[in-house]
Protein backbone atom coordinates (compact mmCIF):
# COMPACT_ATOMS: atom_id res chain seq x y z
CA UNK A 1 0.00 0.00 0.00
CA UNK A 2 2.88 2.37 0.84
CA UNK A 3 4.35 1.82 -2.63
CA UNK A 4 1.07 2.71 -4.31
CA UNK A 5 0.73 5.92 -2.29
CA UNK A 6 4.36 6.87 -2.96
CA UNK A 7 4.00 6.24 -6.69
CA UNK A 8 0.76 8.23 -6.73
CA UNK A 9 2.47 11.17 -4.99
CA UNK A 10 5.42 11.02 -7.39
CA UNK A 11 3.05 10.95 -10.37
CA UNK A 12 1.12 13.98 -9.08
CA UNK A 13 4.39 15.83 -8.45
CA UNK A 14 5.66 15.04 -11.95
CA UNK A 15 2.40 16.21 -13.53
CA UNK A 16 2.39 19.44 -11.52
CA UNK A 17 5.94 20.38 -12.56
CA UNK A 18 6.08 22.31 -15.77
CA UNK A 19 9.10 21.53 -17.92
CA UNK A 20 11.54 24.30 -18.73
CA UNK A 21 11.39 25.60 -22.30
CA UNK A 22 14.77 26.34 -23.88
CA UNK A 23 14.88 29.22 -26.36
CA UNK A 24 17.91 30.84 -28.06
CA UNK A 25 19.02 34.17 -26.53
CA UNK A 26 18.30 35.77 -29.88
CA UNK A 27 14.61 35.69 -28.90
CA UNK A 28 15.14 37.97 -25.85
CA UNK A 29 14.49 41.08 -27.99
CA UNK A 30 11.18 39.58 -29.20
CA UNK A 31 10.05 38.90 -25.64
CA UNK A 32 11.21 42.36 -24.60
CA UNK A 33 8.92 44.01 -27.14
CA UNK A 34 5.95 41.68 -26.62
CA UNK A 35 3.03 42.43 -24.32
CA UNK A 36 3.51 39.28 -22.25
CA UNK A 37 7.29 39.39 -21.69
CA UNK A 38 9.30 36.22 -21.13
CA UNK A 39 7.08 33.25 -20.21
CA UNK A 40 7.72 31.51 -16.88
CA UNK A 41 10.00 28.46 -16.96
CA UNK A 42 11.93 29.75 -19.98
CA UNK A 43 15.68 29.41 -20.35
CA UNK A 44 17.12 31.88 -22.86
CA UNK A 45 20.24 29.90 -23.65
CA UNK A 46 23.28 30.85 -25.72
CA UNK A 47 22.72 27.89 -28.04
CA UNK A 48 24.62 29.49 -30.93
CA UNK A 49 27.54 30.75 -28.80
CA UNK A 50 26.91 34.40 -29.69
CA UNK A 51 28.19 35.66 -26.32
CA UNK A 52 31.57 33.90 -26.51
CA UNK A 53 33.15 36.49 -28.82
CA UNK A 54 32.77 39.12 -26.08
CA UNK A 55 34.19 37.04 -23.21
CA UNK A 56 37.64 38.16 -22.07
CA UNK A 57 39.58 41.28 -21.15
CA UNK A 58 39.23 44.39 -23.33
CA UNK A 59 41.30 47.58 -23.15
CA UNK A 60 40.96 51.02 -24.68
CA UNK A 61 41.50 54.74 -24.03
CA UNK A 62 39.31 57.77 -24.45
CA UNK A 63 39.97 61.42 -23.51
CA UNK A 64 42.77 60.69 -21.04
CA UNK A 65 41.12 57.70 -19.39
CA UNK A 66 42.09 54.04 -19.73
CA UNK A 67 39.22 51.56 -19.73
CA UNK A 68 39.64 47.84 -19.01
CA UNK A 69 36.56 45.62 -19.18
CA UNK A 70 36.48 42.11 -17.76
CA UNK A 71 33.61 40.22 -19.40
CA UNK A 72 32.35 36.78 -18.39
CA UNK A 73 29.45 34.63 -19.50
CA UNK A 74 26.98 33.96 -16.69
CA UNK A 75 23.70 32.13 -16.25
CA UNK A 76 21.24 34.41 -14.47
CA UNK A 77 18.22 33.00 -12.65
CA UNK A 78 15.44 35.38 -11.69
CA UNK A 79 12.10 34.12 -10.45
CA UNK A 80 11.09 31.49 -13.04
CA UNK A 81 13.34 32.72 -15.88
CA UNK A 82 16.90 31.65 -16.66
CA UNK A 83 19.09 33.51 -19.16
CA UNK A 84 22.68 33.34 -20.36
CA UNK A 85 24.09 36.87 -20.19
CA UNK A 86 27.36 38.76 -20.01
CA UNK A 87 28.56 40.26 -16.73
CA UNK A 88 31.12 43.04 -16.95
CA UNK A 89 33.42 44.45 -14.33
CA UNK A 90 35.64 47.39 -15.15
CA UNK A 91 38.75 49.30 -14.16
CA UNK A 92 39.07 52.93 -15.19
CA UNK A 93 42.34 54.78 -14.64
CA UNK A 94 43.64 58.22 -15.55
CA UNK A 95 46.53 58.56 -18.00
CA UNK A 96 48.96 58.70 -15.03
CA UNK A 97 47.61 55.38 -13.63
CA UNK A 98 45.41 56.76 -10.84
CA UNK A 99 42.43 54.45 -10.26
CA UNK A 100 39.19 56.33 -10.93
CA UNK A 101 36.76 53.39 -10.65
CA UNK A 102 37.26 49.70 -10.00
CA UNK A 103 34.49 47.08 -9.80
CA UNK A 104 36.72 43.99 -10.16
CA UNK A 105 36.00 42.75 -6.63
CA UNK A 106 32.24 43.45 -6.66
CA UNK A 107 30.12 40.26 -6.31
CA UNK A 108 27.97 39.05 -9.24
CA UNK A 109 24.76 40.04 -7.43
CA UNK A 110 25.86 43.66 -6.99
CA UNK A 111 23.88 46.35 -8.81
CA UNK A 112 27.24 47.83 -9.89
CA UNK A 113 28.07 44.94 -12.19
CA UNK A 114 27.19 45.72 -15.80
CA UNK A 115 24.62 43.09 -16.69
CA UNK A 116 23.79 41.91 -20.20
CA UNK A 117 20.27 42.09 -21.51
CA UNK A 118 19.61 41.38 -25.20
CA UNK A 119 20.96 41.34 -28.77
CA UNK A 120 19.74 43.74 -31.43
CA UNK A 121 17.41 42.23 -34.05
CA UNK A 122 20.29 41.95 -36.55
CA UNK A 123 22.55 40.38 -33.84
CA UNK A 124 25.31 42.94 -34.47
CA UNK A 125 25.21 44.60 -31.06
CA UNK A 126 24.51 43.54 -27.50
CA UNK A 127 22.85 45.75 -24.87
CA UNK A 128 23.91 45.79 -21.22
CA UNK A 129 22.34 47.55 -18.24
CA UNK A 130 24.65 49.91 -16.36
CA UNK A 131 24.02 51.31 -12.87
CA UNK A 132 26.60 53.29 -10.90
CA UNK A 133 26.77 54.55 -7.34
CA UNK A 134 25.58 57.88 -8.78
CA UNK A 135 22.68 56.42 -10.72
CA UNK A 136 20.09 58.66 -9.04
CA UNK A 137 21.99 61.65 -10.45
CA UNK A 138 21.96 60.40 -14.04
CA UNK A 139 24.91 57.99 -14.22
CA UNK A 140 22.96 54.92 -15.37
CA UNK A 141 21.79 53.66 -18.72
CA UNK A 142 22.46 51.18 -21.49
CA UNK A 143 25.83 50.20 -22.89
CA UNK A 144 25.98 48.81 -26.41
CA UNK A 145 28.89 46.63 -27.50
CA UNK A 146 29.72 45.44 -30.99
CA UNK A 147 32.70 43.60 -32.40
CA UNK A 148 34.28 45.48 -35.29
CA UNK A 149 36.34 42.86 -37.13
CA UNK A 150 36.07 39.24 -38.28
CA UNK A 151 38.62 38.05 -35.71
CA UNK A 152 36.51 39.57 -32.88
CA UNK A 153 39.53 41.36 -31.41
CA UNK A 154 38.23 44.92 -31.78
CA UNK A 155 35.05 46.13 -30.07
CA UNK A 156 33.19 49.43 -29.80
CA UNK A 157 31.35 50.47 -26.65
CA UNK A 158 28.67 53.15 -26.68
CA UNK A 159 26.61 54.54 -23.81
CA UNK A 160 23.11 55.98 -23.68
CA UNK A 161 22.15 57.40 -20.26
CA UNK A 162 18.66 56.85 -18.88
CA UNK A 163 16.33 59.83 -19.00
CA UNK A 164 15.49 60.50 -15.36
CA UNK A 165 14.25 63.29 -13.14
CA UNK A 166 16.65 64.21 -10.37
CA UNK A 167 15.87 65.76 -7.00
CA UNK A 168 17.67 68.13 -4.65
CA UNK A 169 17.53 65.40 -2.00
CA UNK A 170 19.51 62.82 -4.01
CA UNK A 171 21.55 65.27 -6.13
CA UNK A 172 22.50 68.39 -4.15
CA UNK A 173 22.20 71.48 -6.30
CA UNK A 174 20.42 69.36 -8.92
CA UNK A 175 23.88 68.52 -10.22
CA UNK A 176 24.13 65.60 -12.64
CA UNK A 177 26.83 63.03 -11.91
CA UNK A 178 29.89 62.77 -14.13
CA UNK A 179 29.27 59.90 -16.55
CA UNK A 180 31.44 56.81 -16.18
CA UNK A 181 31.31 56.14 -19.92
CA UNK A 182 31.20 58.86 -22.60
CA UNK A 183 27.86 59.61 -24.19
CA UNK A 184 27.48 59.57 -27.98
CA UNK A 185 31.13 58.69 -28.68
CA UNK A 186 32.25 55.09 -28.84
CA UNK A 187 35.27 53.79 -27.01
CA UNK A 188 37.30 51.41 -29.16
CA UNK A 189 38.59 48.42 -27.17
CA UNK A 190 41.06 45.70 -28.10
CA UNK A 191 40.84 42.13 -26.81
CA UNK A 192 43.85 41.17 -24.71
Amino acid sequence: MKKIIMRGCMLLFAISCKAQTIEPIEKAIDYRTSENGIPDNTYLKDINNLLNKYVGTWKGSYEGKNYTLFIIKYTSKFDKITQDILLTRYLITSSDGTVLEDTRSVPNESPYIIEGSYFSKDLTSYALNFTSKNSLCGNAGTLFIRTKNAANTLMSLGFEPNQIMISEETCPGFKLAELTFPRKNSIMLTKQ
